[in-house]
């Protein structure tokens, strides 16, 4: 296979392959800290490239946005991830979707109707959508970004502050957004059983979190020990290779369904749903 790393994407390259369908939305659970089950997932991007094979974002996403391709992206994985909601509760799972927005295309006037108007054209309820947004002290239009997430959250969406504690989140970003989730970035998580540092700091953003009645997500679970502590601080939910792997709706499918199983006990359960 050809060394994708050497590719220089063009902007017709980028919208051929958005107007393909090429890029495709994989599911990585969030599970639940006190039962062991799965109760969203978040939505990644990734390019079904026909030679390449599959491409993880950090091979198109920064391109997409300085080509001013990155609504046409979002609105493509918007519909893909809303047939895949809307055709898992048929099967009775009312499981939560999580997908990250860049505060470029949320700061546009008609966006927030715009996601409103999809989920409810797929019959989803908004209250099942939880929109990721990072970096939002960096948005062009921050009047604008501020208006369109209160007006997704009077909908019922959830908003989550994604990669907390790294680059330009900040307390007074969870003073001035309607944030329902905070998720604390893996470089706090990973060792975090061997760092009093990085333990100090989970400790402080979840009982901050818990005092602002949000929901706490650790990103980045990579061990049974990382795992334990996050569980032993009360964190809401977990995220990471060693709870489940990005994975494509076919699969996520058969994960759900191995949970639904009534001898399925949770978090003792997980090393066989990670096969």
């Amino acid at each position: 296979m050809e060394n994708s790393s050497n590719h220089q994407w063009s902007r017709r390259d980028l919208l051929a392959a958005i107007q393909a369908r090429q890029f495709v939305p994989y599911f990585q659970p969030k599970i639940d800290l006190v039962t062991g089950r799965p109760v969203s997932c978040e939505t990644l991007a990734r390019w079904v490239h026909p030679v390449l094979g599959i491409l993880p974002p950090s091979q198109f996403i920064e391109l997409m946005e300085q080509m001013d391709l990155i609504d046409q992206l979002t609105d493509c994985l918007l519909h893909q991830l809303l047939a895949c909601a809307q055709d898992i509760s048929e099967c009775n799972a009312d499981i939560g979707f999580a997908i990250n927005i860049s505060p470029i295309t949320l700061g546009k006037p008609h966006m927030a109707s715009r996601i409103c108007s999809l989920v409810n054209s797929y019959g989803v309820a908004c209250e099942r959508i939880t929109i990721e947004v990072t970096e939002t002290a960096c948005a062009d239009d921050f009047a604008g970004l501020l208006a369109s997430l209160v007006r997704l959250r009077m909908q019922g969406f959830g908003i989550s502050a994604d990669d907390f504690g790294v680059g330009y989140s900040s307390l007074q970003e969870l003073n001035r957004m309607p944030f329902t989730e905070i998720k604390i970035d893996r470089m706090f998580v990973g060792g975090v059983a061997n760092n009093r540092k990085s333990q100090a700091i989970l400790e402080f953003v979840v009982q901050l979190a818990d005092r602002l009645h949000m929901r706490t997500v650790a990103e980045g679970i990579e061990t049974r020990g990382e795992l334990e502590f996050v569980q032993s601080l009360g964190c809401s939910q977990g995220q990471g290779f060693y709870l489940g792997s990005p994975m494509p709706y076919e699969d996520l499918q058969d994960y759900l369904v191995t949970f639904a199983a009534p001898e399925m006990a949770g978090f003792t359960d997980l090393q066989y749903c990670r096969g």
